[in-house]
Protein backbone atom coordinates (compact mmCIF):
# COMPACT_ATOMS: atom_id res chain seq x y z
CA UNK A 1 0.00 0.00 0.00
CA UNK A 2 1.14 2.92 -0.83
CA UNK A 3 1.31 5.03 2.40
CA UNK A 4 3.26 8.73 1.46
CA UNK A 5 -0.13 10.00 0.09
CA UNK A 6 -3.27 11.45 1.97
CA UNK A 7 -6.30 10.51 2.00
CA UNK A 8 -8.65 13.74 0.77
CA UNK A 9 -12.16 14.21 2.24
CA UNK A 10 -13.51 14.81 -0.98
CA UNK A 11 -12.14 11.59 -2.53
CA UNK A 12 -14.16 9.79 0.58
CA UNK A 13 -17.78 11.48 -0.02
CA UNK A 14 -16.92 10.34 -4.02
CA UNK A 15 -16.36 6.97 -2.50
CA UNK A 16 -19.24 7.03 -0.01
CA UNK A 17 -21.93 8.28 -2.47
CA UNK A 18 -20.71 5.67 -5.21
CA UNK A 19 -20.93 2.73 -2.95
CA UNK A 20 -24.46 4.11 -2.42
CA UNK A 21 -25.57 4.56 -5.48
CA UNK A 22 -23.88 2.12 -7.36
CA UNK A 23 -23.00 4.39 -10.25
CA UNK A 24 -20.59 6.84 -11.13
CA UNK A 25 -22.92 8.77 -13.10
CA UNK A 26 -25.65 9.00 -10.26
CA UNK A 27 -22.84 10.56 -8.15
CA UNK A 28 -21.94 13.11 -10.90
CA UNK A 29 -25.45 14.53 -10.62
CA UNK A 30 -25.93 14.44 -6.91
CA UNK A 31 -22.32 15.42 -6.13
CA UNK A 32 -22.40 17.74 -9.06
CA UNK A 33 -19.17 16.69 -10.31
CA UNK A 34 -18.16 15.90 -13.77
CA UNK A 35 -18.35 11.86 -13.97
CA UNK A 36 -14.49 12.45 -15.11
CA UNK A 37 -14.00 14.16 -11.40
CA UNK A 38 -16.06 10.87 -9.95
CA UNK A 39 -13.31 8.77 -11.85
CA UNK A 40 -10.41 10.40 -10.99
CA UNK A 41 -11.58 10.27 -7.04
CA UNK A 42 -11.75 6.65 -6.81
CA UNK A 43 -8.94 6.02 -9.41
CA UNK A 44 -6.81 7.93 -6.48
CA UNK A 45 -8.46 6.23 -3.90
CA UNK A 46 -7.42 2.93 -5.50
CA UNK A 47 -3.97 3.92 -6.45
CA UNK A 48 -3.60 5.06 -2.57
CA UNK A 49 -5.33 1.78 -1.12
CA UNK A 50 -3.04 -0.44 -3.83
CA UNK A 51 -6.44 -2.22 -4.56
CA UNK A 52 -9.56 -2.02 -6.62
CA UNK A 53 -12.76 -0.72 -4.28
CA UNK A 54 -15.38 -2.03 -6.87
CA UNK A 55 -16.45 -4.56 -9.23
CA UNK A 56 -17.21 -3.28 -12.79
CA UNK A 57 -20.32 -4.87 -13.56
CA UNK A 58 -22.65 -4.27 -16.72
CA UNK A 59 -25.48 -2.46 -14.97
CA UNK A 60 -24.43 -1.52 -11.09
CA UNK A 61 -21.11 -1.04 -9.50
CA UNK A 62 -20.36 -3.64 -6.39
CA UNK A 63 -17.75 -3.18 -4.16
CA UNK A 64 -14.88 -5.56 -3.83
CA UNK A 65 -14.11 -6.98 -0.07
CA UNK A 66 -11.70 -4.01 0.17
CA UNK A 67 -14.20 -1.10 -0.98
CA UNK A 68 -16.45 -3.12 2.04
CA UNK A 69 -13.64 -2.89 4.84
CA UNK A 70 -12.88 0.94 3.59
CA UNK A 71 -16.45 2.13 3.21
CA UNK A 72 -15.83 1.68 7.64
CA UNK A 73 -13.18 3.24 7.61
CA UNK A 74 -14.18 6.37 5.23
CA UNK A 75 -17.57 6.55 6.98
CA UNK A 76 -16.12 6.95 10.58
CA UNK A 77 -13.04 9.64 9.07
CA UNK A 78 -16.41 11.65 7.31
CA UNK A 79 -17.47 11.44 10.31
CA UNK A 80 -15.15 12.64 12.36
CA UNK A 81 -14.02 15.34 10.06
CA UNK A 82 -17.54 16.92 10.20
CA UNK A 83 -17.08 16.61 14.32
CA UNK A 84 -14.16 18.60 14.48
CA UNK A 85 -15.44 21.22 11.88
CA UNK A 86 -18.24 21.82 14.84
CA UNK A 87 -15.69 22.25 17.46
CA UNK A 88 -13.18 24.30 15.85
CA UNK A 89 -16.15 26.74 15.51
CA UNK A 90 -16.77 26.92 18.97
CA UNK A 91 -20.68 27.38 18.36
CA UNK A 92 -23.69 25.47 19.55
CA UNK A 93 -25.19 23.55 17.01
CA UNK A 94 -28.48 25.37 15.60
CA UNK A 95 -30.46 25.19 12.22
CA UNK A 96 -33.38 23.27 10.65
CA UNK A 97 -33.52 19.82 9.75
CA UNK A 98 -35.92 17.39 7.67
CA UNK A 99 -36.51 14.35 9.32
CA UNK A 100 -39.00 11.78 6.68
CA UNK A 101 -40.31 8.74 8.75
CA UNK A 102 -43.42 6.29 7.02
CA UNK A 103 -46.09 6.94 9.48
CA UNK A 104 -46.55 2.81 10.54
CA UNK A 105 -43.07 3.42 12.00
CA UNK A 106 -43.95 7.35 13.38
CA UNK A 107 -45.38 5.84 16.74
CA UNK A 108 -42.70 3.43 17.34
CA UNK A 109 -39.75 5.38 16.33
CA UNK A 110 -40.30 9.37 16.48
CA UNK A 111 -40.67 10.04 20.02
CA UNK A 112 -37.34 8.62 21.25
CA UNK A 113 -35.62 9.86 18.18
CA UNK A 114 -37.22 13.36 18.64
CA UNK A 115 -36.48 13.33 22.72
CA UNK A 116 -32.94 12.28 21.73
CA UNK A 117 -32.64 15.06 19.26
CA UNK A 118 -33.82 17.53 21.75
CA UNK A 119 -31.55 16.15 24.58
CA UNK A 120 -28.48 16.69 22.67
CA UNK A 121 -28.96 19.64 20.31
CA UNK A 122 -31.87 21.51 22.14
CA UNK A 123 -31.41 24.39 19.76
CA UNK A 124 -32.42 22.43 16.50
CA UNK A 125 -35.59 22.76 14.95
CA UNK A 126 -37.30 19.40 13.25
CA UNK A 127 -39.39 19.76 10.17
CA UNK A 128 -41.19 16.42 10.42
CA UNK A 129 -42.13 14.56 6.92
CA UNK A 130 -44.74 11.81 7.38
CA UNK A 131 -44.51 9.71 3.88
CA UNK A 132 -43.75 5.88 2.96
CA UNK A 133 -40.60 4.91 2.26
CA UNK A 134 -41.37 4.47 -1.32
CA UNK A 135 -41.53 8.46 -1.73
CA UNK A 136 -38.59 9.38 0.93
CA UNK A 137 -35.93 7.28 -0.60
CA UNK A 138 -36.08 9.36 -3.78
CA UNK A 139 -36.76 12.82 -1.82
CA UNK A 140 -33.74 11.88 0.14
CA UNK A 141 -31.88 11.11 -2.92
CA UNK A 142 -32.57 14.82 -4.22
CA UNK A 143 -31.72 16.44 -1.07
CA UNK A 144 -35.39 17.74 -1.15
CA UNK A 145 -35.22 15.98 2.94
CA UNK A 146 -32.22 15.91 4.86
CA UNK A 147 -32.66 12.16 6.59
CA UNK A 148 -35.29 9.52 6.99
CA UNK A 149 -35.97 6.76 8.74
CA UNK A 150 -37.04 4.27 5.69
CA UNK A 151 -37.72 0.69 5.21
CA UNK A 152 -34.55 -0.70 3.88
CA UNK A 153 -34.94 -2.69 0.33
CA UNK A 154 -30.68 -2.75 -0.67
CA UNK A 155 -28.42 -3.31 2.57
CA UNK A 156 -26.32 -0.54 0.92
CA UNK A 157 -29.07 1.97 1.63
CA UNK A 158 -28.41 3.69 4.65
CA UNK A 159 -27.48 1.97 8.47
CA UNK A 160 -29.76 -0.49 9.46
CA UNK A 161 -31.02 0.20 13.12
CA UNK A 162 -33.81 -2.29 14.02
CA UNK A 163 -35.81 -5.51 12.75
CA UNK A 164 -39.65 -5.17 12.28
CA UNK A 165 -41.97 -8.16 12.20
CA UNK A 166 -45.25 -8.01 9.88
CA UNK A 167 -48.15 -9.56 11.44
CA UNK A 168 -51.71 -11.16 10.19
CA UNK A 169 -54.73 -8.18 12.02
CA UNK A 170 -57.94 -8.02 11.66
CA UNK A 171 -60.52 -10.09 11.42
CA UNK A 172 -60.87 -13.06 9.30
CA UNK A 173 -63.99 -12.82 6.73
CA UNK A 174 -66.84 -14.36 7.39
CA UNK A 175 -67.48 -17.43 5.65
CA UNK A 176 -63.64 -17.83 4.62
CA UNK A 177 -61.43 -21.02 3.63
CA UNK A 178 -58.92 -22.08 2.75
CA UNK A 179 -60.19 -22.89 -0.88
CA UNK A 180 -61.18 -19.15 -1.31
CA UNK A 181 -58.88 -16.37 -2.63
CA UNK A 182 -57.92 -14.48 1.02
CA UNK A 183 -59.47 -10.79 1.13
CA UNK A 184 -56.62 -8.48 1.87
CA UNK A 185 -55.57 -4.92 2.41
CA UNK A 186 -52.39 -4.51 0.78
CA UNK A 187 -49.57 -1.32 1.12
CA UNK A 188 -49.05 0.74 -1.92
CA UNK A 189 -47.76 -0.56 -5.22
CA UNK A 190 -43.83 -0.42 -5.83
CA UNK A 191 -42.96 -0.54 -1.70
CA UNK A 192 -40.62 -2.73 -0.27
CA UNK A 193 -43.41 -4.76 1.90
CA UNK A 194 -45.85 -4.97 -0.47
CA UNK A 195 -42.79 -6.99 -2.57
CA UNK A 196 -42.22 -9.32 0.46
CA UNK A 197 -45.47 -9.86 1.30
CA UNK A 198 -46.99 -11.09 -2.28
CA UNK A 199 -44.35 -13.73 -2.49
CA UNK A 200 -45.65 -14.81 1.17
CA UNK A 201 -49.31 -14.75 -0.20
CA UNK A 202 -48.74 -16.90 -3.21
CA UNK A 203 -48.50 -19.95 -0.35
CA UNK A 204 -52.01 -18.92 0.30
CA UNK A 205 -54.24 -22.65 -0.78
CA UNK A 206 -57.06 -20.20 -2.43
CA UNK A 207 -54.74 -17.33 -3.15
CA UNK A 208 -55.93 -13.70 -2.63
CA UNK A 209 -57.92 -10.73 -3.52
CA UNK A 210 -56.44 -7.39 -3.23
CA UNK A 211 -59.51 -5.31 -1.67
CA UNK A 212 -57.86 -2.23 -0.65
CA UNK A 213 -54.01 -0.85 -1.18
CA UNK A 214 -52.99 2.11 0.76
CA UNK A 215 -49.47 4.20 1.09
CA UNK A 216 -50.90 5.22 4.91
CA UNK A 217 -51.18 3.31 7.70
CA UNK A 218 -54.59 4.67 8.63
CA UNK A 219 -56.43 3.46 5.90
CA UNK A 220 -55.10 -0.48 6.43
CA UNK A 221 -56.37 -0.34 9.87
CA UNK A 222 -59.62 1.03 8.90
CA UNK A 223 -59.82 -1.62 6.17
CA UNK A 224 -58.82 -4.62 8.91
CA UNK A 225 -61.29 -3.12 11.10
CA UNK A 226 -64.22 -2.85 8.95
CA UNK A 227 -63.85 -6.63 8.41
CA UNK A 228 -63.60 -7.01 4.79
CA UNK A 229 -60.27 -7.30 4.86
CA UNK A 230 -57.15 -8.82 6.72
CA UNK A 231 -54.45 -6.64 6.97
CA UNK A 232 -50.52 -6.82 7.26
CA UNK A 233 -49.27 -4.48 9.16
CA UNK A 234 -45.70 -3.88 11.13
CA UNK A 235 -46.14 -5.12 14.48
CA UNK A 236 -44.93 -1.56 16.01
CA UNK A 237 -47.97 -0.32 14.03
CA UNK A 238 -51.07 -2.45 15.20
CA UNK A 239 -53.37 -0.44 17.88
CA UNK A 240 -54.14 -2.15 20.77
CA UNK A 241 -57.96 -2.11 19.93
CA UNK A 242 -56.93 -4.35 16.64
CA UNK A 243 -56.75 -7.87 17.49
CA UNK A 244 -53.74 -10.06 15.95
CA UNK A 245 -54.76 -13.16 13.74
CA UNK A 246 -53.09 -16.71 14.06
CA UNK A 247 -54.46 -19.32 11.85
CA UNK A 248 -53.09 -22.12 10.71
CA UNK A 249 -53.71 -21.65 7.03
CA UNK A 250 -51.82 -18.03 7.10
CA UNK A 251 -48.19 -17.94 6.32
CA UNK A 252 -45.45 -16.40 8.56
CA UNK A 253 -44.97 -13.22 7.03
CA UNK A 254 -41.37 -11.79 6.67
CA UNK A 255 -39.85 -8.63 8.50
CA UNK A 256 -38.55 -5.24 7.44
CA UNK A 257 -35.23 -4.06 7.84
CA UNK A 258 -35.32 -0.41 9.36
CA UNK A 259 -32.49 2.38 8.39
CA UNK A 260 -31.66 5.44 8.78
CA UNK A 261 -30.97 7.24 5.42
CA UNK A 262 -29.79 10.61 4.58
CA UNK A 263 -29.16 12.39 2.24
CA UNK A 264 -26.23 11.81 -0.38
CA UNK A 265 -26.47 15.04 -2.13
CA UNK A 266 -23.44 17.68 -1.50
CA UNK A 267 -25.43 20.44 -0.62
CA UNK A 268 -26.77 18.63 2.44
CA UNK A 269 -22.91 16.68 3.80
CA UNK A 270 -23.60 19.21 6.82
CA UNK A 271 -21.85 18.60 9.94
CA UNK A 272 -25.96 18.55 11.88
CA UNK A 273 -26.82 15.56 9.22
CA UNK A 274 -24.14 13.82 10.25
CA UNK A 275 -24.31 14.11 13.92
CA UNK A 276 -28.26 13.61 13.79
CA UNK A 277 -27.55 10.05 11.80
CA UNK A 278 -25.11 9.32 14.61
CA UNK A 279 -27.87 10.23 17.27
CA UNK A 280 -30.12 7.99 15.62
CA UNK A 281 -28.14 5.00 15.25
CA UNK A 282 -27.59 4.78 18.93
CA UNK A 283 -30.75 4.91 19.73
CA UNK A 284 -32.27 2.16 21.39
CA UNK A 285 -35.92 0.83 19.78
CA UNK A 286 -36.68 -1.59 22.20
CA UNK A 287 -37.27 -5.00 21.14
CA UNK A 288 -36.93 -3.92 17.72
CA UNK A 289 -33.05 -3.41 18.19
CA UNK A 290 -30.97 -6.73 17.23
Amino acid sequence: MNVERDLEIQWLRTFKSVAQTGSMTKSSTLLNRSQSAISMHIKNLESVLDGELFHREVRRLTLTTLGQEFLIHADNILKAHRSALVMAKEQDLTGKISLGIPDDYAVSFFPAILRAINEAYPQIEISFVCEPSSTLVPRIEKGEIDIGIITQDRTDRGVKIATVPLVWAGYIPYQWDESKPLPVAMYEFGSEARKKITGVLDQLKGGYKIIYSSAYIAGQIAAAQSGIALSMLTKCSVPERLPLVNHKALPTLPALEIAVFKSPAEDKRSALVDLIEELIIKTPFSEYRE
